[in-house]
């Protein structure tokens, strides 16, 4: 079975309500997709989110890697899978984006030839995942009414966006936590938007009120390595890595240097599900706890993460909810939402059937 045309497209869904971190603030989810034909007429479909601020990655920089790296792939035989993965992986330097787009498609396209579902491919498990939700950094009246909705509407856990002001982001804190009580789980995410200095002084007074926050995420920058082992080691509360942990080299230093306790796993950080799991399998053998991440990405590429979390044990917190966030899903099966479960389809592959309306950028080959 021969890989015989690449076709690259957009997809824009919009959102319910603005998505606001510390880094951005947007009000679309706007993927590149690619589509895998091979000459016996299946269909393999990856995705990349366009996340600048954090990959790097633009709209226009994924398509110029994808048609790189899709003429690398045309005519290329399946059954060669994992040459095919690290041809991917080797043939540009970071483009991570572009690299996991290719890897979900080959994933799906080799999942469909044996004719099971993509998480049964990667391991197996219950094909369902009880995930969390997040509350974009607002006024915090804002924030409160935000946190009381998700949580009427199943969420047991939420993930708090700070870190655009730490003097009001201890208010925001206290006011979520007294409006969803105690038995209502809250992490934290300051997406960089820290010091140090900042970052102790507002964990300490988290503990100190007794606000019981399950983890800090990301507290500086990505970069400072020095300084998130510092506030790591002087941190009342768990401390994991995102952005400063995309690929297995990452992790290693933090893993060896003990600079955080955790570390978000995100396909468009690491390049897709083939480089995802050492560091998955790296960081349970250390027994370090993980998170199951995302950008904000369509429902394509939440169906892949969400094959590779299934059955995983050392996953304590799947942040996949942009399904959440937007106000239609134009993907047909894959995963569904009903309350705070995300359940996968039992199709071959990621059980996508249809990927609505997409807007043609580029076909390469026949």
């Amino acid at each position: 079975m021969k890989i015989n045309q690449i076709q690259i497209a957009k997809l824009r869904i919009p959102l319910i309500r603005p998505f606001i971190t510390a880094l951005r603030r947007t009000e679309h989810i706007e993927d590149i997709v690619v589509i895998l034909s091979t000459d016996n007429g299946m269909l393999g479909y990856g995705s990349a989110a366009s996340t600048p601020v954090i990959t790097g990655d633009s709209q226009e920089s994924i398509i110029g890697a994808l048609q790189i790296l899709a003429t690398k792939l045309l005519d290329k035989d399946l059954t060669n899978f994992e040459e095919l993965l690290l041809l991917v992986q080797n043939s540009l330097v970071n483009n991570t984006s572009a690299k996991a787009a290719l890897d979900i498609a080959l994933h799906d396209l080799i999942a469909k030839q044996l004719q099971v579902p993509l998480y049964k491919f990667l391991g197996g498990g219950k094909p369902e995942l009880k995930i969390l939700t997040t509350v974009s950094v607002k006024d915090a009246t804002e924030m409160v009414e935000d946190a009381k909705l998700f949580v009427s509407q199943g969420f047991e856990t939420l993930k708090i966006k700070v870190g655009l002001n730490p003097a009001e982001d201890i208010a925001r804190l206290k006011a979520i936590r007294q409006a969803v009580g105690n038995s209502i789980n809250i992490l934290s995410d300051a997406n960089q938007g820290w010091d140090a200095k900042s970052a102790l002084q507002i964990i300490d007074s988290l503990a100190a009120n007794d606000l019981e926050i399950a983890m800090v995420e990301q507290p500086v920058k990505a970069w400072d390595y020095a300084n998130l082992k510092y506030v790591r080691d002087n941190s009342r509360i768990p401390i994991y890595a995102d952005e400063s942990a995309f690929n297995l080299r990452d992790v290693t230093k933090i893993i060896s240097g003990e600079i955080a306790d955790g570390i978000n796993i995100k396909l468009m950080k690491s390049g897709g599900i083939y480089a995802a799991r050492p560091i998955y399998d790296l960081a349970t053998a250390h027994n370090i706890p993980c998170m199951a991440g995302c950008m904000l990405e369509s429902p394509i590429g939440l169906a892949a993460m969400a094959s590779f979390v299934v059955g995983r044990s050392n996953i304590k917190f799947v942040d996949l909810d942009p399904i959440t966030m937007i106000k239609h899903n134009p993907i047909q099966g894959g995963v569904r939402l009903t309350g705070a479960i995300l359940s996968l389809s039992e199709l071959p592959g990621l059980g996508i059937t249809h990927l609505g309306d997409l807007e043609a950028v580029i076909t390469i080959g026949a």
